[in-house]
């Protein structure tokens, strides 16, 4: 009789602690505020782009489903995290819930609103809602009533 071997389990592939969000800390094991090179043992692609008043680094893990931004005036420490395809909170996925849903979820209430257009493709593209919740340190990216993409900053100084 054959033993069989165990299905080898990769990183980012459904496995829900990784897209846990603790709102205002992290979301996995990704932590607001660490220096990034903590996580650059886990596969990703890195993308460097000077702007005209900052220089920002962006690693994508997970096959682009959790995207890390860095700050060069913030030494390489984790500075925003995007999530636009998993992101659970209390047991529940944030994107794709409705909105209103998630307002019930969150019990708060958003301190400011924003229309932003994402271009989808060369063609086209979407007027997203943007939804500041202060308290949670979150940016909730809403279109059509479903919550799109997920972003948490840290935006206090150390």
């Amino acid at each position: 009789m054959h033993k069989r071997k165990p299905k080898e389990k990769r990183i980012g592939e459904n496995n829900l602690s990784e897209y846990e969000l603790v709102p205002k800390m992290s979301l996995g094991v990704f932590v607001l505020g660490v220096d990034i090179c903590t996580y650059l043992h886990l596969p990703h692609f890195f993308k460097h782009e000077d702007f005209e008043t900052f220089s920002i680094g962006s690693y994508d893990f997970y096959n682009g489903e959790i995207v890390i931004w860095t700050l060069d005036e913030n030494k390489n420490r984790i500075w925003t995290i995007r999530c636009n395809s998993k992101c659970y909170w209390k047991g529940e996925n944030l994107i794709g819930m409705l909105f209103d849903d998630f307002l019930e979820l969150s019990e708060d209430k958003p301190n400011k609103e924003s229309v932003e257009y994402v271009p989808i493709n060369r063609d086209r593209g979407q007027n997203q809602t943007v939804y500041e919740f202060d308290k949670l340190g979150l940016s909730i990216w809403v279109w059509r009533n479903k919550i799109k993409t997920v972003l948490m900053s840290k935006h206090d100084e150390e």
